[in-house]
């Protein structure tokens, strides 16, 4: 545990003491960068809490003044509560849901085979977190998300490997120099070669859009292209053209590991849709009169 981690970390545990003792609360754990061990100088603190029935209001803003804090903001949706505040200027968060909310991710993930990115980053939450209490409760949730299906990574497959984006535009954007447009391709497609590594690999996302702590993420892949993390950044160093000339390397590569390591899942509708490239036309269609 580093420096910037074990400050955080004992901060956490306070904010999580302060949840834990709501007989309401089932399960706390220290989250994100912290509970990982891999926190930094910007990282802020992530504490995650299921409850049995909806907080009230009162619940919400006594747990973050009894450890300390000051409520900086309330919010909440459909299966989250979340609470930000301050403790001395320092920022930390949580995010609360409901048992039968964790279990209905379950349930979606696992049983149903559903992608459901937001359901995959509690999951990945899950398995990466601390448990203050809850143990029980805990074990049981990760040993079935232990069980990544094989209709999961599929799933994960169909979705990724159609690499949207590449194979009309960017050798057009490369040679044009129109290198904004063409960047924000570049984003995609790593966030889609990630989405497909990521389902190889059977890990669940992390984050919804896997870009954050990419190289993390990818150290955690066994299944990857040689030096993945460097030649992804390496595309937006290179000359325009050989940036997308990487890309597509790295794609192919990927669709070689998907064929090993996939059986059954057939690449090569997804092989012909990259191969598919823009016209180019250095001279006028033959056999219509007045153009030369």
């Amino acid at each position: 545990m580093n420096q910037a981690t074990r400050w955080r970390f004992a901060l956490a545990k306070q904010i999580a003491a302060a949840y834990a003792q709501n007989p309401n609360t089932q399960v706390v754990m220290i989250a994100g960068s912290v509970g990982r061990g891999r926190a930094d100088r910007y990282s802020d603190i992530e504490v995650d809490v299921y409850y049995t029935e909806p907080p009230t209001e009162a619940e919400r803003t006594a747990a973050v003044e009894n450890c300390g804090g000051l409520v900086k903001e309330l919010d909440q949706d459909d299966d989250e509560w979340e609470e930000q505040m301050l403790i001395g200027g320092f920022h930390a968060a949580s995010s609360t849901f409901l048992v039968i909310t964790m279990e209905r991710y379950l349930r979606e993930v696992i049983d149903e085979c559903q992608i459901a990115p937001l359901a995959q980053v509690r999951l990945y939450s899950l398995q990466h977190a601390v448990t203050i209490k809850g143990e029980a409760q805990v074990e049981q949730w990760r040993a079935k998300a232990a069980a990544y299906p094989d209709g999961l990574v599929r799933a994960m497959l169909e979705k990724y490997l159609r690499f949207d984006g590449f194979g009309y535009a960017e050798e057009m954007l490369a040679a044009r120099a129109d290198l904004m447009l063409l960047y924000d391709i570049f984003v995609r497609i790593g966030r889609q070669i990630l989405g497909a590594l990521l389902g190889l690999n059977r890990l669940y996302m992390p984050t919804p859009d896997h870009l954050k702590w990419m190289d993390e993420m990818i150290d955690a892949m066994p299944l990857k292209p040689d030096h993945l993390s460097t030649r992804l950044k390496q595309a937006f160093r290179l000359e325009p053209d050989q940036g997308v000339t990487l890309l597509k390397e790295v794609i192919v590569e990927i669709f070689d590991l998907v064929d090993r390591h996939a059986p059954g899942f057939e690449t090569q509708p997804y092989r012909a849709k990259l191969e598919k490239r823009r016209p180019v036309w250095d001279a006028p269609p033959a056999g219509i009169a007045g153009l030369d």
